[in-house]
């Protein structure tokens, strides 16, 4: 598997030029990961943005007295990472772990900069992304 499914998600927001897609195919690298794996555990700097292409991945974080609390749930064709740590590379609080068997597709944080800056319809495109999770968020927290 190549980066197909990832150039499919982006290409349902803006087309894509075959430079564009011919980068995205050389800083994206699949990852297998098995059921319970984690991809970020607390204390560990977030170095990735993950696209999930198969699987479920839920994020998480253990309170002071050990009861864990999802914060997010992430299926195929959707993002998974801590974004604080990813941008701060501060240690994260949160927890990433594969709730089956799973494929990603991460990308490090100095390539994801290049690709805003030698590309920048992807700064729009992640712009949107991180506009989307910030209404879901929001929304989960006036559901509870």
């Amino acid at each position: 598997m190549k980066v197909e499914p990832l150039i499919t998600y982006f290409e349902k927001l803006l087309p894509l030029d075959e430079k564009e897609k011919s980068y995205l195919e050389k800083v994206f690298k699949e990852r297998k990961i098995k059921r319970r794996q984690y991809i970020l555990q607390e204390g560990d700097v977030s170095k990735y943005n993950s696209f999930v292409v198969e699987g479920c991945f839920r994020m998480y974080f253990v309170d002071d007295n050990g009861k864990e609390h999802n914060l997010q749930f992430a299926v195929e064709n959707w993002w998974i990472g801590d974004i604080g740590s990813f941008h701060s590379g501060e240690p994260s609080k949160l927890n990433i772990e594969a709730i089956e068997n799973a494929v990603i597709l991460p990308i490090k944080k100095d390539d994801q900069l290049k690709l805003f800056v030698d590309f920048p319809k992807f700064n729009r495109i992640f712009r949107v992304f991180t506009e989307n999770a910030l209404v879901s968020c929001q929304r989960r927290v006036l559901q509870i």
